[in-house]
């Protein structure tokens, strides 16, 4: 009984995972300068600003929050707004988790677009504040 109860099981599961399909297709690059960086009680907050390919002109801060006595990984939340090159103006909540190797971020995010979800992973220099960033649009194109 325990056999076919375990078969029946593996049976569905494998139904279940050949099911979901995931194919991001090829990422929009972004590249924007740190514009600053300041420390608080909470960890530290950085803005971003820059041209981004078709999202236009965008402004993000995010608010990083360390999640270990090193401050070397934690969450963070924010906001981004891009104005596109015909003024459309599109804000957005972002959320995600981060990590820091001296003055190297590697950054793993999410958007909840108006229009599209967004899933994106950049790597920031705090030094030569340039942040590079892959983006993924989940809910359909602009």
């Amino acid at each position: 009984m325990l056999n076919k109860v375990v078969g029946l099981f593996g049976l569905l599961f494998s139904i279940s995972v050949s099911a979901i399909e995931v194919d991001f297709g090829d990422p929009v690059e972004v590249e924007l300068t740190v514009s600053t960086v300041t420390m608080n009680d909470n960890g530290m907050v950085v803005t971003y600003e820059g041209e981004a390919g078709k999202y236009g002109m965008v402004f993000a801060t995010h608010n990083y929050v360390p999640s270990n006595e090193a401050e070397t990984q934690g969450n963070f939340t924010g906001s981004v707004q891009a104005i596109d090159d015909k003024g459309q103006i599109d804000r957005s909540f972002t959320a995600g988790l981060w990590r820091r190797d001296g003055v190297l971020l590697r950054i793993y995010g999410y958007d909840d677009d108006n229009l599209n979800r967004i899933m994106w992973v950049g790597e920031g220099n705090l030094k030569t504040k340039i942040f590079r960033a892959k983006v993924w649009e989940l809910d359909g194109s602009r």
